[in-house]
C-alpha cells in the first residue's frame, strides 16, 4: 500500500504539518519580486549549523540556486513519473479501492499531482547535489525547510541517498521504513535548529513523546490553507505524515539508546519494517519481519484472472486499513502484533472484478486472534453487512456486494480473501494461500 509516490509527495506536505504543530501554523509569505541572491549565502551558514547539530562533517559545498514555482513543480512531477509509472499508480489505486480506502471514482495519480502543485517548495536533489530554494518566498520564511533539506545534503554525502531511488519492487513497507529514517532524522535536526534559533535547546530523548502526542491530534485545522491536502483520503494523509512524525520519534529513540554515531550505523543495516519505526526497540533488538511468499492464484481463480498488484502492508498499513472502519486505538492494538505479511490483488480481464488475497503472520497466537477479530469487525463495516458475521472462532465467511469474503485463523497466521464469485473459487484460492512460505527478511540494502 505504500508506494514510491508517498516519499516524493512528502517533501513539504508533512513538513508543514509537523512544524505547524510545533511552532504555530506556517503562513505563505507574499511572493518576492526578485530572488535575493544574498540569501544564497545564508544557506551556507545554515549548513554549518546543521552539520554541527547532526555531527556530520561537510564533505563538499552544497550549491544552492533559485527555481520558480513552475520549475520546481515540473522537476518534482518529472521525478514522480520516473519513479512511479502510471501502471503502478493504477495498481495501487485498485488495491486501495478494494480495501475501501478510496472510492471507485478516485484517481490517485491526478490527486497526487494536485497535492504536489499545492505543496511545492524548495528541495535538495541528490542527482545534481544541489539545493533549490523557492524563488517566490523570502529566505526568512524558508529557513526551517532549508535546514531540513540541507540535512539531506549531508546524508547524501555520507550515506548516498540515491540508493533509495530504485528500491526493489514488492516491499513498500521496508521502503517506507527507510524513508522514515531519512526524513525523521532531517525533521529532528530541523526542530533542533529551530529551537536553537530561538535560544532554546531540544531534548532529543523527549522527541518520541512529542510525536506521540501529535499523532493523536487532528491536523485538519493545520491544513486550512491547503484545500487539496484537507480533502485528501485518510490513507494519503497518514502515509504523507508517517516518515516525518513516526520517523522523528524513531530517530529520537535511537539517539536515546545510542548516539549520532550509532544512528550512522542504521544506514548500513536499515530498519526493515514500519513496525521497527513505530516500535524502535524492535529495531534496536533486530526483531526483523517474517518474509512471506504466496503462490500464484491465477489457476485457482480461473483463466480470465491476472495478478494486478502485490506488496507488503506492514503494521502501519494494517493500522491505516483498520482505522478507516474501527476506532483507531482498537486498530493500533490489533496491528501491533504484526510479524509479516504479503498481499496479492487479482483482476478479471473480462469483468474488471477484483480479488484481494492476504497472508499475515503474527508474533503470538493471541496477537493473531486480536487481528482476526478486528479484521472481521472491519469487514462487516467495510461492506456494510446487514447482519454480523457468524462467530466462528477460526473462520468467518460472508457474502458482500463485491463477492464472498473469508477471514481464517490458524495458530499465528490469518488469511483474508475478498471478492471471490463462488464457494468453489474461494475454496481453491484458500487452499493455495495456505501453501504460502515463511522466512526472515533481509534488512540491508
Amino acid at each position: 500500500m505504500h508506494k514510491k509516490f508517498t516519499a516524493c509527495v512528502a517533501l513539504f506536505v508533512a513538513l508543514i504539518l509537523f512544524t505547524a504543530s510545533v511552532n504555530g501554523a506556517w503562513q505563505g509569505a507574499p511572493s518576492i519580486a526578485k530572488p535575493d541572491t544574498a540569501a544564497l549565502n545564508s544557506t551556507e551558514e545554515i549548513l554549518k549549523i546543521v552539520s554541527r547539530l547532526r555531527e556530520l562533517d561537510i564533505k563538499q559545498t552544497v550549491h544552492s540556486s533559485f527555481k520558480t514555482k513552475d520549475e520546481i513543480e515540473q522537476s518534482i512531477i518529472r521525478d514522480l513519473d520516473e519513479n512511479t509509472p502510471a501502471e503502478e499508480f493504477e495498481a495501487t489505486q485498485k488495491t486501495l479501492t478494494k480495501l475501501g480506502l478510496v472510492s471507485k471514482s478516485f484517481r490517485l495519480r491526478d490527486y497526487v499531482v494536485q497535492l504536489l502543485r499545492e505543496q511545492v517548495a524548495g528541495f535538495y536533489e541528490p542527482k545534481t547535489k544541489e539545493f533549490y530554494l523557492a524563488a517566490w518566498l523570502p529566505i526568512a520564511e524558508q529557513k526551517r525547510v532549508v535546514a531540513h533539506e540541507l540535512v539531506h545534503a549531508l546524508q547524501d554525502q555520507h550515506f548516498n541517498l540515491r540508493r533509495f531511488e530504485r528500491w526493489p519492487k514488492g516491499d513498500s513497507d521496508a521502503e517506507l521504513a527507510a524513508h522514515a529514517l531519512v526524513e525523521g532524522e532531517a525533521t529532528l535536526v530541523m526542530i533542533e535548529y529551530d529551537f536553537e534559533q530561538q535560544g532554546m535547546k531540544l531534548d532529543t530523548s523527549k522527541i518520541g513523546s512529542l510525536t506521540d502526542g501529535m499523532l493523536e491530534q487532528d491536523t485538519d485545522n493545520d491544513a486550512k490553507s491547503y484545500p487539496v491536502l484537507a480533502g485528501a483520503p485518510k490513507v494519503l494523509k497518514e502515509n504523507l505524515q508517517f516518515p516525518y512524525l513516526y520517523g522523528a520519534g524513531f530517530v529520537g529513540a535511537v539517539l536515546k539508546s545510542r548516539s549520532w554515531k550509532g544512528l550512522d550505523a542504521s544506514y548500513a543495516s536499515l530498519p526493515a519494517s514500519t513496525e521497527q519505526i513505530m516500535h524502535p526497540e524492535r529495531f534496536l533488538d533486530r526483531d526483523d519481519p517474517v518474509k512471506i511468499e504466496i503462490p500464484d492464484l491465477s489457476g485457482a481463480l480461473g483463466p480470465d484472472w491476472k495478478k494486478a498488484d502485490g506488496d507488503v502492508n506492514g503494521e502501519f498499513g494494517y493500522l491505516v486499513a483498520l482505522a478507516e472502519f474501527i476506532p483507531k486505538r482498537a486498530a493500533r492494538v490489533a496491528a501491533a502484533g504484526w510479524g509479516g505479511d504479503r498481499y496479492a490483488l487479482y483482476e478479471n480481464k473480462s469483468t474488471g472484478a477484483l480479488v484481494l488475497a492476504q497472508f499475515t503472520t503474527w508474533d503470538t497466537e493471541n496477537d493473531a486472534r486480536e487481528f482476526f477479530d478486528a479484521y472481521s469487525d472491519r469487514t462487516e463495516k467495510r461492506y456494510k453487512l446487514a447482519k454480523p458475521m457468524a462467530l466462528n472462532p477460526q473462520r468467518r465467511v460472508c457474502d458482500t456486494g463485491e463477492g464472498r469474503a473469508s477471514i481464517e485463523l490458524r495458530g499465528k497466521d490469518v488469511v483474508m480473501i475478498e471478492g471471490t464469485s463462488s464457494r468453489e473459487q474461494l475454496a481453491r484460492a484458500s487452499e493455495r494461500m495456505w501453501q504460502s512460505k515463511k522466512g526472515i527478511a533481509n534488512s540491508s540494502k
